[in-house]
């Protein structure tokens, strides 16, 4: 199944619908966890806060889960983390064995998967607060019998020191990292988003990849003021305007700091050398968000971007670029008449494909990263909403279904080699495993033409949309199904 995420750009069109449009007809699921996940060095009625990346980390064709996991909300406790793997019919453990750097205890608030160090094998990063650097566990890639290595800490090689943040001692208050290239050398630079909860501003970090996975902290040369954040809750890095340059699109919100001097959404632009101080800043949205996620909603190749608020979810429609590079955006709001789940307060946001129609569909988690509200009147559902292929969204599920749980965070991954999505969270207590009951695509998920083989037809589409969404897992997994479809 082709790879979400780390792009959170929209999907080729591969022509698989799913009729109807009552909640039955639509994407449904059932709740397999107990036939399906297999832990071993944490419970089942696990109460920590979770984090999740998927990625193919052994590259044999399907998507693996780190999970990251600390106390939760805004306190320390620094904890183990988790290596989930999927050998097409579960996900099974297997920290101890293939990544045991992970049993070292970390106040982690974020994780990502994605290849560092241009070895076509995708690493991990972790992002941690509570004065904890982020870590860099490289993938060992397989032994040459095709047994793969698993997963090696090699942050003190890797990574730079941090010195001293703005309005921090000792260390940092990370609560999101994202990864992509802004230099234009081919190899992801890597962006932290950081916090502070005493009113005053602090300094988010930018580190730039050298090629090889090695990287210096170039923060302040490249960012300017604009390195500054009051709570940094969300990051991501892509071309926003269309001029062939990644930006950064990042949250300060809770209270202003300059240069912002508003909560708010705030697209920091490229100038073609990977700075992002020589041209003006755009403020997306003041509207108290939490989260976001962007992708390209409606196949215009303009990225669009969905925010999670504190108050009603907006979506924020691209629709043309100004002479200056700044965007012009339509927004949405997403009334309770659109949903039910859209006005409390959002965690993590994601856009994937979850019915195989060629848009992305959103998926919000509900749990918050500094308020707990996993009870209480705060507490609110997972919320899964449909795109319609113009950008528009709605819940389709009208009633309580059983994904209306309360998961810090999830992540999607074709588990049982249907073809089909299915979803993993973390609870605020325990675990789930959500299996998509009436996948309508099955057989043979690289067949992009639809000719019923993987072959170099298919190859071409990837190619031709390299990195959006497309990365280099894509086609090492496209070439691990080449030949007639099943």
């Amino acid at each position: 199944m082709k790879l979400i995420a780390m792009t959170g750009a929209a999907g080729l069109a591969l022509g698989w619908a799913v009729a109807g449009t009552a909640t039955a007809q639509w994407v449904s699921f059932t709740d397999e966890t107990a036939t399906r996940l297999t832990l071993t060095s944490v419970g089942a009625g696990d109460g920590q806060e979770k984090d999740i990346a998927s990625g193919d980390l052994d590259r044999d064709g399907d998507l693996d889960i780190i999970v990251v996991r600390k106390a939760p909300f805004s306190n320390p406790g620094p904890d183990t983390h988790v290596l989930l793997m999927n050998d097409g019919t579960g996900l099974v453990e297997q920290t101890g064995t293939l990544a045991a750097d992970l049993l070292i205890p970390s106040d982690a608030r974020d994780v990502l998967i994605a290849d560092l160090d241009g070895d076509l094998w995708p690493d991990v990063v972790i992002c941690n607060t509570f004065d904890n650097p982020p870590r860099y566990l490289r993938n060992m890639g397989n032994d040459g019998m095709g047994v793969w290595l698993g997963l090696d800490e090699e942050t003190a090689t890797r990574f730079p020191s941090l010195p001293p943040l703005l309005g921090q001692s000792p260390g940092p208050l990370f609560c999101a990292v994202w990864a992509e290239d802004v230099t234009g050398n081919g190899a992801r630079d890597l962006y932290f988003g950081n916090y502070n909860p005493g009113g005053t501003a602090t300094e988010d970090v930018l580190f730039i990849n050298d090629g090889t996975g090695h990287f210096t902290n170039e923060t302040v040369a490249r960012m300017g003021d604009r390195r500054r954040s009051a709570f940094a809750s969300g990051v991501e890095i892509h071309d926003m305007n269309g001029d062939g340059f990644n930006d950064i699109v990042k949250i300060s919100t809770l209270f202003a700091v300059t240069p912002w001097n508003t909560n708010g959404i705030f697209i920091c632009f490229n100038n073609g050398a990977g700075v992002f101080d020589t041209t003006a800043f755009q403020t997306v949205t003041t509207a108290q968000p939490y989260m976001l996620t962007v992708g390209d909603l409606n196949d215009d190749q303009m990225m669009d971007i969905y925010v999670a608020s504190d108050d009603e979810d907006l979506v924020k429609m691209a629709q043309s670029v100004n002479g200056d590079g700044t965007i012009n955006y339509q927004t949405t709001v997403l009334t309770s008449a659109i949903s039910p789940r859209t006005r409390r307060f959002g965690g993590n946001t994601k856009f994937v494909d979850i019915d195989s129609d060629g848009d992305l569909d959103a998926a919000v988690a509900p749990v918050d990263v500094d308020i707990q509200n996993c009870t209480g009147p705060l507490a609110g559902e997972f919320c899964l909403l449909r795109n319609d292929g113009t950008g528009t969204m709605d819940d389709p599920y009208a009633i309580d279904t059983e994904i209306h749980v309360r998961p810090h965070d999830y992540t999607f991954v074709d588990i049982n080699n249907d073809g089909c999505m299915d979803i993993f969270m973390g609870l605020c207590t325990g675990w789930q495993v959500f299996i998509q009951s009436n996948c309508a695509v099955g057989g043979c998920p690289w067949d992009l033409n639809g000719d019923g083989f993987v072959l170099s037809a298919d190859l071409a589409i990837v190619l031709g949309a390299w990195n959006a969404p497309y990365l280099s897992a894509d086609v090492a997994q496209l070439l691990g199904s080449w030949g007639a479809c099943p």
